[in-house]
């Protein structure tokens, strides 16, 4: 018993010096694997998301008259590659899934979808499979959440070779 207690003790202390961090996943579904992002990328879209929900709810222009910037979300360079699929032709050509990819945002589709290329094109996917799709209006913003599986394709070689 005392050879135990030791052991959960170091495990404690140890646990407690390397920072290692647990991963609580409080999804409503299980819908696979959890893509873990460092903490400056998930404050990065954190403040997109929270800058593009601000722009839909306040006015054109404040009280003082100056303008609200409005916050464009770019394709990252690459990115337009990735296509859309289905399960027959994902299958035919080869291709298997990697992972299951969900984006939630507050804003338009095309910048949701651009959201959902830019991080397929980051993990190394070459085509998309949108599984679920859904739009909730509510008073002052429109909430888009898209659930994809991320699929990695080999690359298509010429007839011939």
């Amino acid at each position: 018993m005392w050879k135990t207690a030791k052991i959960l003790a170091l495990t404690t202390i140890i646990a407690a010096v390397t920072g290692c961090q647990l991963l609580i996943d409080n999804r409503s579904r299980e819908s696979g694997a959890v893509v873990v992002v460092p903490s400056e990328e998930w404050e990065a879209m954190r403040k997109a998301s929270l800058a593009a929900s601000r722009v839909t709810k306040l006015p054109e222009t404040d009280d003082m008259g100056t303008e609200t910037p409005v916050v464009k979300i770019e394709p990252t360079p690459g990115s337009e590659a990735i296509t859309f699929s289905n399960y027959t032709s994902s299958n035919l050509g080869g291709c298997i899934a990697t992972g299951i990819l969900e984006v939630r945002h507050r804003g338009t589709k095309n910048d949701a979808i651009t959201l959902l290329k830019n991080e397929a094109f980051r993990l190394n996917g070459s085509a998309l499979i949108v599984t679920k799709m859904n739009s909730n209006q509510t008073n002052d913003s429109n909430t888009i959440k898209i659930e994809a599986r991320l699929l990695a394709c080999p690359i298509r070689m010429a007839k011939g070779n």
